[in-house]
């Protein structure tokens, strides 16, 4: 005589999920009836066979199918963009930052990519058999990694008032948010850290490493930056002035010097250097302009350390027994930026135009030039890249312009504003460079003036003359 199996289905639980049991052996729990025909069947029990219901009869399923599948879509959703988000970042930093604070976080967003994904991997299970004990805990650690990284996204991107590299960032980092907040309420009002045998050591632990790379990040990204100053010195030297035979020209030499004398590498974005004379007598034109120049040519190379670039030339000055000049002056002016703040186009070098051909181009206006006085002028003009993805995608990408302005006193123009920007810049307003000089260590190099009286060069080159 065949004996009949004992059937027996359980009360729903707090998630729904009733419990099976076969002959007194558990045989998991299912969320409804067709799952549990499907448990019958694999145990070989027949379909006509008595079944003993607990907390209800076989109408009894609160947890329905298409909420349940819904909810764990939803998450699984927010747990692959995170996913996406923290290994792009990841795979880019963790090469490709300039500091080595930027790489180890780009190995931190590589490490949330992974949680993320087992996050998404455990959704499968806990939607459905719950046959892994920790399925719970991983969506609740998943959902606090998606929630903590849309939140540093959004906060680091209005703290520094930029732009984001791509129109829906701001709305995918504000879903992560929504999407994470929602998640963890979900999770919460079915306990799943009641798994874990200690929930509250874990959440502590979780909590005090999380402060440690918290502050680990904030002491080698932003405070070890901000205490390495950028210093960068010019300087320049006349040499021994000498005539020709005919005494109708003087040949004055000048060497010039452009040291970096801080701790951190810089690239020279611009450079120039001028050398005039200050006349003594003519009230409507008080300099007159000898030579002026480039120092470092081509422009945006690299200056490490204690490195130092120079340079000699020599300033003609006609009929030097004839003019009556006062003193003749030298000096360079530069603009510098830290190498660990910005990355520039490799094309920066090659990018210099006149205004003539700005002009044809119709490119002389972006961004609006802050030289209205028609005046002649050298322009260079590079996309750049901040020191990290992370930081590429929270601030944007911006563009650096260089102006070359030629004048009695020449000078060298900086400014550093989004493609597109057309605000004009102006020259007076000292907030301008504000935000270039806090991001990237933009330095403006104005090196000692240096001025001899021109009766005693005059007086050293008659005495030098070739006989």
């Amino acid at each position: 005589m065949d004996t009949k199996p004992s059937v027996v289905v359980g009360p729903p639980d707090d998630d729904g999920l009733r419990k099976v049991v076969i002959d007194g052996k558990s045989k998991g729990k299912v969320w409804s009836h067709h799952e549990l025909q499907k448990v019958l069947h694999r145990a070989g029990v027949p379909p006509e066979a008595a079944i003993t219901w607990r907390g209800g009869n076989c109408t009894v399923w609160p947890a329905h199918s298409w909420g349940r599948r819904l909810t764990g879509a939803v998450m699984a959703a927010g747990f692959l963009a995170t996913a996406a988000m923290c290994a792009w970042i990841g795979m880019k930093d963790s090469f490709d930052a300039l500091t080595f604070a930027g790489r180890v976080t780009g190995f931190v967003f590589l490490f949330m990519a992974a949680v993320e994904l087992v996050a998404f991997a455990a959704g499968f299970d806990y939607w459905r058999k719950r046959k892994l004990r920790y399925s719970g805990p991983a969506l609740l650690f998943g959902a606090l990694v998606e929630l903590f990284v849309g939140a540093v996204l959004l906060m680091m991107f209005f703290a520094s008032k930029g732009r984001p590299a791509y129109a829906l960032c701001l709305l995918l980092w504000a879903g992560l948010i929504v999407c994470a907040s929602w998640s963890l309420w979900m999770l919460y009002r079915r306990r799943v850290w009641k798994a874990l045998r200690y929930p509250g050591r874990i959440a502590v632990g979780a909590i005090v490493s999380t402060v440690l790379v918290i502050t680990n990040l904030a002491y080698t990204q932003i405070y070890l930056p901000s205490i390495s100053r950028t210093l960068v010195q010019g300087t320049a030297e006349i040499g021994r002035p000498s005539l020709n035979k005919e005494g109708t020209k003087m040949y004055l030499p000048v060497r010039l010097h452009l040291k970096n004398s801080g701790e951190v590498p810089v690239h020279i974005l611009g450079s120039i250097y001028w050398i005039h004379t200050r006349l003594a007598s003519d009230p409507k034109e008080k300099y007159r302009l000898l030579k002026p120049g480039e120092l470092v040519k081509p422009p945006g190379q690299e200056l490490s350390p204690g490195e130092e670039i120079s340079e000699d030339v020599v300033a003609e000055i006609e009929k030097p027994e004839d003019v009556d000049y006062e003193a003749v002056t030298a000096q360079v002016e530069a603009y510098a930026f830290r190498q660990d703040r910005m990355k520039l186009d490799a094309g920066y070098e090659r990018s210099g135009k006149w205004r003539g051909k700005l002009e044809e181009e119709g490119k002389d206006n972006d961004p609006p030039s802050p030289i209205k006085d028609g005046k002649e002028y050298f322009r260079y003009q590079a996309p750049i890249s901040q020191s990290s993805e992370l930081l590429n995608l929270t601030r944007g990408r911006e563009r650096v312009t260089v102006w070359w302005l030629y004048r009695p006193l020449p000078v060298v123009y900086v400014h550093v504003a989004s493609p597109g920007d057309k605000s004009v810049f102006d020259l007076k307003d000292p907030k301008e460079h504000r935000q270039a000089v806090d991001r990237y260590g933009l330095a403006f190099v104005r090196g000692s003036l240096i001025q001899t009286p021109y009766p005693q060069l005059l007086k050293e080159a008659q005495a030098r003359r070739p006989k």
